[in-house]
């Protein structure tokens, strides 16, 4: 072969070192582009986890941060088998801060849909937002009842009066003809949680104790009451046959330190959330002997509450976990559940949830409005729209979820609240080797819209 003379072998050189050059150049500028990114963005799915995270109720706030990304691990990382990507904010006090929160959620992070809220009024604050801007919000903490059309609202927790009026049958037939002194927070949720109780305590013939026959009202605003000292005054001298209340987080912690040191023997009822979390674990011995309703307790038999209480308990050196860990565990199933449904069938209609054997505890429930809308969910496009899977469309799908197998036993959400159809469970304090339970008694009702 004969060589080629220089000036051609030093064109030949030129030509490929530019195409070299050219080819890195359309490289670069691709990086960071959404088509560098496509294998491992293109299908992520961002979701908001607005809960408490200061004010009194920051400890709920903690567990169902820990409940949510406890599912997330079982689940891998992702829900309906797409990368998800969580966005945390404060809810604070449930008003300012909270909706603060989850405007930036929506309007700057395009979430495809917000999950927490540990307080009803945080729910009752978000409710008009999320009508406005069409993006769901999957309630893991209090409902309240002041809420007309839940078509963006799907609650995994409970409607607030619900718990009061589980367990008001049952202390109607413990108390006989005796009557119960009431006492509650002044505030939206505190006013469904005793107003349940109340009203179903009446329709079974009870009678309150207190001064006109009506429940006492304790300060909310502008900060939780901690000091009951007045109030334990006037339940010792009434001797009523037993005390009835709904306090959470540190009042509920105060209440029943007080009530212990006032040396008050009257039975003490209350809404479960006055030794959940951690109110027992500050009060331990002197919860002792409390019976309280709720929809959860760890030491439940079924295979759903064997699997997470294993699962939690290896996590967190053998504490026990909560309502509220089981709240947001339910709420990355049901998103887990509703995004494969919305993905599958996009364009498939709503449906209704069967009611057979349900109850409502709700005084007014209002039917849900259609999940359908006419325009545009504020985070379609940057969340989901790569994939078809848009804020309408989850929403839609929220009804086909069906049955959730829970740790807190199996339960579907009501067509009428979207709240779940639940039981609710008698439960008394009681110590468990090392440790303080909220042991279950018995299985009192049955409720949910």
């Amino acid at each position: 072969m004969t060589p080629q003379p220089p000036a051609r072998r030093h064109r030949w050189r030129m030509a490929i070192a530019a195409f070299v050059a050219a080819v890195l150049i359309a490289v670069a500028g691709c990086d960071g582009s959404s088509l560098s990114d496509s294998d491992s963005t293109a299908n992520e799915i961002r979701i908001g986890l607005i809960v408490p995270k200061s004010g009194p109720y920051k400890a709920i706030g903690d567990d169902q941060a820990a409940g949510w990304r406890l599912a997330l691990e079982k689940l891998g990382g992702k829900l309906g088998g797409r990368l998800v990507k969580v966005i945390e904010a404060d809810e604070g006090d449930g008003k300012a801060t909270a909706l603060a929160s989850a405007r930036k959620l929506i309007e700057q992070d395009k979430v495809l849909a917000l999950v927490g809220g540990g307080t009803a009024e945080t729910v009752q604050t978000l409710y008009p937002l999320l009508n406005e801007s069409k993006v769901p919000l999957i309630g893991m903490g209090g409902r309240p009842s002041t809420v007309e059309n839940p078509a963006y609202l799907w609650s995994t927790s409970w409607l607030s009066q619900e718990t009061g009026a589980s367990i008001a049958g049952y202390l109607r037939t413990t108390v006989g003809n005796g009557r119960v002194w009431v006492i509650g927070p002044d505030y939206i949720g505190g006013r469904d949680q005793i107003g349940g109780f109340v009203t179903a305590f009446r329709k079974a013939g009870g009678q309150l104790a207190n001064p006109g026959g009506e429940p006492t009202w304790t300060p909310w605003a502008p900060a939780p009451t901690t000091e009951f000292s007045p109030y334990l005054t006037k339940i010792k001298e009434a001797k009523p046959a037993a005390v009835y209340t709904f306090y959470a987080g540190a009042s509920a912690i105060e209440f029943v330190k007080q009530y212990r040191q006032y040396g008050i023997t009257t039975p003490l009822y209350a809404s479960g959330f006055l030794t959940e979390g951690a109110p027992l674990a500050a009060l331990k011995e002197q919860a002792k002997g409390i019976y309280t309703a709720l929809n959860y307790s760890p030491t439940l038999d079924n295979a759903a509450n064997r699997d997470f209480v294993r699962r939690f308990t290896a996590g967190n050196d053998g504490k026990l976990p909560n309502v509220y860990h089981v709240c947001a565990w339910d709420a990355a199933l049901v998103l887990d559940r509703a995004i494969s449904e919305a993905l599958a069938q996009p364009d498939a209609p709503a449906t209704t949830p069967s009611t057979t054997g349900t109850a409502s505890a709700s005084s007014s429930p209002a039917p849900s409005g259609s999940p359908a809308a006419s325009r545009p969910a504020a985070s379609s496009a940057a969340s989901g729209a790569a994939t078809g899977l848009t804020s309408q469309t989850l929403t839609a799908a929220l009804p086909r979820v069906g049955s959730i197998d829970s740790p807190r036993g199996a339960w579907q959400f009501g067509p009428t609240n979207h709240t779940p159809v639940q039981a609710y469970y008698l439960r008394e304090v009681a110590q468990d080797g090392q440790v303080w339970v909220n042991r279950t008694v018995q299985t009192l009702t049955t409720l949910g819209s």
